[in-house]
């Protein structure tokens, strides 16, 4: 059972049938005592009267007609009727059941009817005197009415009996258990919606109606939400709204560095190379954040275009192995399978273009950075999946998943001083899931750091096999 809905449900039906058989099992069982009680209120009224009809019988016209009232008692009212004389001998001579010889004995002592049952055979005794004055007892035996014999019945009413049972218990655990859970499953729709990045999401009005705790939750996460996307969307504009503001005095800065630069001797031709390559540090990071922002804000509307992930990483990855080897490093595309998605090619490029470049600048020098584009099946179709390994230091575990958060950064390998802003890495995982795809980092067991991207296939895209680059031809 994986889902709270089945648990409920399975639990309430199990339950509801327990409790059905219970209470049929109790009513059976205290209607047949009510009725064997009623019944010996019957058969005190009524055996004096029978008994004493047999023994005048017996007396005014002998045994004959004795014969033939008891067997009259056998077929009208099903009991199998004795008379005993005073010595407790059965008139008549006919086999007798141990129990009626029994109780015959015990009614010759008593004024008052006697009862005894036995293997389901009610026995009574009633002590009674003929016209003549003689003394005899008078006994019937008749079955009891077990809970076995009510509740016995033939195969197929019996198991009408069980599928109704099911069926009624089945159908209101089904509404019970739905009602319960249908609040769970609107916000677990509206945690998914909202964890995916959709600020928008709300379990409105599906609980309107409810006054439970479970609607007071619901409410609560709408709340929250709202929080929220209220805070998110201020510090995007925050940033956008810096990002804008910071451009014009850099533009200033630019021209007036340049101006400087006219009038400056050789003397000063090292600072101004110090400001000209700070200012496009600063240009690139105000851009980054734009970028960033944008993506963040939503405001990003991907094409429906098809793009070919082979052709593109070949790009990227031919771009940065060129730029690599000015730094003695190299980039290295493994292999790569025939992908296309369906998405916004500017925006993929940069993804996969960042981690790549992040990657040049961390793995050691004289190794290569491996790249890898390869078709992974799965039941929706498939994915194009992008590994970028380098060979440097790696990441600390605990910040494997912080490494795409803004301006995170884990010290030492991956430092101010390897000339990034911080934000490649954020940028490439807002990229790929606005695609529908995911980003993770790993560290490798011998050593480096593998990103791996992955976005959703298009419909009815299929795998070609691998073409595989070998490490001296480069890219």
């Amino acid at each position: 059972m994986r889902t709270l809905f089945q648990k409920i449900f399975l639990s309430f039906w199990l339950a509801m049938v327990l409790v059905s058989g219970t209470l049929i099992y109790s009513v059976v069982t205290t209607q047949s005592q009510f009725t064997l009680s009623r019944s010996e209120q019957s058969d005190r009224t009524l055996i004096p009267i029978v008994a004493a009809r047999a023994a005048d019988i017996l007396d005014d016209h002998g045994m004959g007609a004795l014969a033939d009232y008891l067997t009259s008692l056998q077929t009208t009212l099903n009991w199998e009727a004795f008379l005993f004389d005073d010595e407790g001998k059965e008139i008549l001579s006919q086999p007798t059941p141990a129990e009626a010889d029994a109780l015959a004995q015990r009614g010759l002592e008593a004024s008052d009817t006697k009862f005894l049952v036995s293997h389901g055979i009610k026995y009574v005794a009633r002590r009674t005197t003929g016209s003549t004055g003689t003394r005899y007892v008078f006994v019937i035996g008749t079955k009891v009415e077990s809970v076995a014999n009510v509740l016995r019945a033939p195969l197929g009413i019996q198991i009408l009996r069980g599928a109704a049972i099911l069926f009624i218990a089945g159908l209101v655990c089904f509404w019970l258990a739905r009602y319960i859970t249908a609040p769970i499953r609107h916000l677990r729709t509206a945690t998914h919606r909202l964890a995916m990045g959709n600020l928008s999401a709300r379990v409105g009005g599906h609980d309107a109606g409810r006054k439970d705790e479970l609607a007071d939750l619901s409410r609560d996460f709408d709340h929250m939400a709202e929080q929220i996307e209220s805070l998110l969307k201020s510090q995007h504009r925050l940033i956008s709204d810096i990002s804008h503001e910071l451009r014009s005095p850099l533009t200033r800065l630019c021209v007036a560095s340049g101006l400087a630069r006219r009038h400056a001797g050789p003397e000063f031709s090292s600072a101004l190379d110090r400001i000209d390559l700070e200012s496009r540090r600063l240009n690139h990071l105000i851009g980054s954040l734009l970028e960033l922002a944008r993506l963040e804000s939503g405001a990003e509307i991907l094409e429906s275009r098809s793009v070919e992930l082979e052709s593109l990483v070949r790009e990227v990855a031919a771009d940065a192995d060129y730029e690599a080897q000015s730094r003695n490093r190299r980039v290295r595309l493994v292999s790569a399978d025939r992908c296309t998605i369906t998405g916004n090619a500017e925006l993929v490029r940069a993804a996969t273009e960042n981690v790549i470049r992040n990657a040049v600048s961390h793995t050691e020098e004289g190794t290569q950075v491996d790249v890898e584009l390869q078709h992974a099946p799965n039941s929706q179709g498939g994915d194009a999946v992008i590994r970028v390994r380098d060979h440097g230091k790696g990441v600390p575990e605990a910040s494997l998943a912080d490494i795409f958060l803004p301006f995170y950064r884990v010290g030492d390998a991956r430092e101010r001083s390897a000339g990034g802003s911080g934000l490649g890495l954020s940028i490439t995982d807002r990229a790929v899931r606005l695609h529908g795809g995911s980003v993770k980092a790993e560290n490798c067991a011998d050593g480096g750091l593998v990103v791996e991207l992955k976005f959703p296939l298009t419909a009815n895209e299929t795998p070609t096999a691998k073409e595989a680059i070998p490490v001296s031809s480069g890219v």
